[in-house]
């Protein structure tokens, strides 16, 4: 339900999004309103502060030209279920402009505070961004959007905003040489550094100073 989702402070934002690269989901709408939404390999964090979130569009497909025309856009995270993933492969189909992939997935829309674009609630995690720049090369737009609030399943974090992350469940697309195929991780591993250094002291100190500042 709605209601099970909560707002996260800003301070959380960058311990939300983890690991650092997803497959998403992402919402626009155009300038009549009507919303679209898109499948998309890779969503990655690029900026820890202020929070930027990157992921490429076609250059003229209805993504891309939601964006040019609002700048506002959602990055929904799926988690990694077999149901939910269906969902999104339906939402990577080639719909005509103007029909709501939301509702032929089945998938159901959760107004957002701050942008025009919905966010969905069979995503555990939702990230309202305005565009910051484009830059167009080959056939792909890449876009890089500045969070400006973001929100999770309230059973899905700590008191502190990180992830429960045999809840969130996060998911990664292999990639379009295997078609259909996701990856998903359940717990994450802590790795030393064998390294005694000058350059291993500076980093973990710059590391924490930021976190520290949080």
């Amino acid at each position: 339900m709605q209601d099970d989702l909560v707002y996260q402070p800003e301070k959380y934002w960058d311990r939300l999004w983890a690991p650092g690269g997803h497959a998403a989901i992402v919402t626009t709408v155009d300038e009549a309103g009507r919303v679209n939404a898109a499948a998309y390999a890779t969503a990655v964090r690029i900026v820890h502060n202020p929070v930027q979130i990157a992921f490429t569009t076609s250059q003229t497909g209805h993504t891309g030209n939601n964006l040019k025309a609002t700048g506002q856009f959602v990055v929904n995270l799926p988690p990694f279920d077999r149901e939910i993933l269906e969902k999104v492969r339906i939402v990577g189909l080639p719909f005509a402009q103007g029909v709501n992939e939301l509702e032929k997935a089945g998938l159901t829309e959760v107004p957002s505070t701050t942008v025009k674009p919905p966010r969905i609630l069979e995503c555990t995690r939702h990230f309202e961004c305005e565009v910051v720049w484009t830059k167009d090369w080959l056939y792909r737009t890449m876009v890089v959007g500045s969070v400006l609030a973001a929100s999770v399943h309230k059973t899905l974090v700590d008191a502190k905003g990180y992830i429960i992350w045999d809840k969130v469940k996060p998911v990664a697309f292999c990639g379009a040489p295997y078609v259909n195929q996701f990856v998903g991780t359940t717990e994450p591993m802590a790795v030393g550094m064998p390294y005694d250094g000058p350059e291993a002291d500076a980093g973990e100190k710059s590391t924490r100073s930021y976190f520290e500042d949080m």
